[in-house]
This record gives structure tokens, sequence and C-alpha cells, in this order.
């Protein structure tokens, strides 16, 4: 049984990243009480209590939530023990996930209890451990069922259809715009709440958003999404779905917006929707023109590079308020030289937020910079392409001093820097992924030719 060691890396760095998912989303806003009395009393609240069975009334929406929520894990731990275990050791890897997954949620309970913001309780360490448990079996079912296909398919797929990768990251985007601060709700007051102050008459009282920020976020891309999707779709079908393409987009549009009434803060905009759907119909129609000359295509690299230092360039120095050359000396004593100075006073949401968009806009200038030909001719093309993301990074930085309401930071060169170092890295990994599945695709052609001479 071939397993990959590219699927059993994906398998384990997937199971971190959704491990901290869970953590992050137990535990917004991040404050804590440490005061002694409070921490008892909240102890005996969490392990006491319960012994006398005066564990408060769950409700249904809380018991669903805690269990939904880790089903995902007991998937992910699932696939973890099948891409690096043999069949021998299934049950046992099976039965054990549920387990892992109270001791995840006792761990995370037990922290709940510094939070005044969380109420930690043993059913919910249990509905976790039901949930590793429902997430182990149909893991098990869905990965004995469609492995074959994921050990090979799926490579295959990625290397013939690399734009996939750009698709998903940038639905992961709109997602996190859309979503943020993830704060989940099945509370039917909260939900009508959202829904009172939603906005169903397109621009109704003006924009919501600056008209720039939701032209760019909105319009430009998803109109790269559906420029994607139209491309995949036609090499899927074979021909061109225009139309279906954008009865695609203009759905998933609708559907996250929609999807924002279940988390706490967030209301419906209709003219998200309708912004969204527009720029996806352009991308369908304009773009595949924008890329069909040749100079465009010998260059391709190259231009996609150039388009995201735009865009970065657009998220360093909005919105655009230039300073006048009299207030240039007085800027200099502004900027942050101490790493990290500006998050020590700030409030955690908001940190955490600044931190995940900049990490989040300069992955993509690591991968597309180690890409480029030239740095791939380079005796240390790794170590060019991470000077040449510093230089871009300090450039963009700068010219935060010209900008009225920006400061150029240590900290946001820094963060930028490791960013487009894991995009370097996403980009070997890539590679070698394809590499992997261009020599085995290669190797059962030759079988098979082999097979034929005989």
């Amino acid at each position: 049984m071939y397993r990959s060691n590219s699927q059993n890396k994906a398998a384990r760095y997937l199971l971190l990243t959704y491990c901290l998912f869970i953590v992050y989303g137990c535990f917004i806003p991040f404050q804590f009480n440490l005061d002694p009395n409070f921490v008892r009393w909240r102890w005996e609240v969490f392990l006491i209590e319960p012994i006398y069975g005066r564990m408060p009334r769950p409700s249904l929406p809380d018991v669903a939530s805690n269990i939904l929520l880790f089903v995902p894990f007991g998937i992910l731990c699932t696939w973890v023990g099948m891409a690096k275990g043999t069949s021998a050791h299934a049950l046992p890897q099976m039965l054990l996930t549920p387990v892992y997954g109270l001791l995840f949620g006792l761990a995370i309970e037990s922290g709940q209890t510094f939070s005044p913001w969380r109420s930690p309780s043993l059913l919910d360490a249990v509905c976790n451990g039901t949930g590793a448990f429902i997430g182990a079996v149909s893991g098990r079912v869905l990965f004995c069922a469609f492995e074959r296909s994921i050990n090979t398919s799926s490579l295959e797929v990625l290397r013939r259809q690399p734009s996939l990768l750009v698709l998903g990251y940038l639905l992961l985007g709109v997602l996190m715009d859309s979503f943020y601060p993830f704060a989940v709700t099945l509370d039917l007051s909260a939900i009508w709440q959202n829904l009172k102050h939603s906005q169903f008459i397109p621009f109704h009282g003006g924009l919501h958003r600056y008209w720039l920020d939701l032209f760019i976020e909105k319009g430009v891309v998803f109109g790269v999404i559906g420029y994607l999707v139209n491309i995949n779709i036609r090499y899927l079908r074979g021909g061109i779905c225009a139309p279906l393409t954008w009865l695609l987009c203009s759905a998933v549009a609708l559907s996250i917006e929609t999807s924002k009434l279940f988390f706490s803060g967030r209301t419906f905009h209709s003219e998200n929707v309708m912004i969204a759907s527009s720029g996806a119909l352009v991308g369908i129609l304009l773009f595949p023109r924008f890329s069909a000359p040749a100079c465009l295509k010998r260059h391709r690299q190259a231009a996609y590079t150039t388009v995201i230092i735009g865009f970065l360039a657009y998220f360093e120095i909005s919105p655009f308020e230039w300073i006048s050359l009299s207030e240039l000396p007085a800027r200099f004593s502004r900027i942050e030289w101490l790493p990290f100075k500006s998050y020590y006073s700030a409030e955690p949401m908001a940190a955490l937020f600044d931190l995940q968009t900049k990490i989040y806009f300069f992955m993509p200038l690591g991968f597309m910079v180690m890409s480029l030909r030239s740095i791939q001719r380079a005796a240390l093309p790794r170590c060019r392409a991470l000077l040449v993301c510093i230089l871009i990074a300090a450039s963009l930085e700068s010219l935060q001093m010209l900008v009225q309401p920006r400061f150029p930071s240590i900290t946001d060169v820094m963060i930028f820097s490791a960013s487009a170092w894991l995009g370097i890295k996403l980009f070997e990994i890539f590679q070698g992924t394809r590499m992997q599945a261009l020599r085995q695709t290669n190797a059962e052609a030759a079988a098979s030719r082999f097979r034929g001479t005989l």
C-alpha cells in the first residue's frame, strides 16, 4: 500500500493547523484572570460540582457545536495514522483517537478556567471525545474507500492544474476576512440580532466600507477566483462554461455572506454579493484576454510576481494620504525600531488579526519569487529568494514614511521576511511533490510499455 512522504507531512501539518484553530477558537478574546479566588471558584465549578450532580443543564446547540468541532480532528488523526502506519494498526489507532480528543478537550477546558469569558465544563470535553470518535470512524471509512484516489489522483490533479492551489488560497483569504474572529454562534437570539442589523437593500445608506477596499477585496479577488474556476472547469469539461462558472462563483459569494449570520458580530451585506458576482463575471470574460499575449506567457512568473507586489503596495500604503515634505524630518522619530513594540500594548484580537493578515499577504510573494527562472538558476536559490523578499519588504515599509496614518516598523519587516520564507518552503514542497508525481507517472508508463512488449 503506497503512502508518500508528502502525504504524511500534509496530514501532520493539517492536523497541527486545525489544533491551533481549535485552541484559538476556544480562548478568544484571550483575556485571562489569574486571581486565586477566581481560579479556585472556577475549578470548583469545573471539577467538584459535577461530582455532586450540580452540572448546568446543557443546551443542544452547545453539545452539537462541541461534537462537530472535533469531527475534523478525528478525521485528521485517522489520516495521520493511515499515512504512517499499516492496516494491522488501524483498529488501535481508531480507538486511541477519541482518547486523544478527550484529553485535548480536558486540556482546553482546564485552560478556560482562567478565562472569565468562557465556561469550562466536563461535558464539553466528553462531547469533544465523542466528536473525535465520530471523525475517526468516518475518516476510516472515507480513506479506505478513496485511498487510492487520495494517493495518486490528487497529486496528479495538482501537477496538471496547479492553479487549484491559488484558488484554494484565495478562498481561504475570503473566508478569513468574512468570518474573523471565527466566533461561531448557534444561539438563535444572536443570529436574530445579526439578521436585524443586516443590509439587504444594496448600497442603502452608502457603502459599509471604504469603496477602494471593497473593490479590491471583493471585486478584484472574485475576478481572479472566477478566472481560475473558469479555466479549471474548462479543463475538466473540455468546453467553455462561462455561465456555469459565473453562477457557481455567485453562489459561493452568497453562501459565504449568508454564513456570516452564524458568527457573532457579523452581518449580511448584499452589496458584497453584488460586487463579488460582478467581479467574477469580469474575471471570466476579460481576464483570459489579458493572459493570451505570447510575451505574458513567456514571463508568466514575473507577471504574477509583479501583480503580487502591486497588491502588497496597496496593502502597505493605503489609504494614500500623503504627507508634505516639511513633515518628513519628524516622521523619522516615529519609526518603530524595537521589535514587536506595538504588540506589547495592543489588544490581543487586533494583534492576532494584524499578524495573520501580514502572513497571509506575504507568503505568496516568497512562493512566486522562488519560482522565477533567474532565482532557480542561482547558486543558492533559497537564499537569493529570501534576500529579494527582504528588500521588497523593506522598500514597501519605507514607503510608509510618506503616508500620514502609517509608520514604518522593523517588526513588520521581520514578519514579512518570515512569511516569505514560509512561501519559499511551500514552493520547495510543491516542487518536490510535482517531481515525485511525475516520476511515479513515468515509472507506471515505463512498466506499461514493458508489459506490452512481453
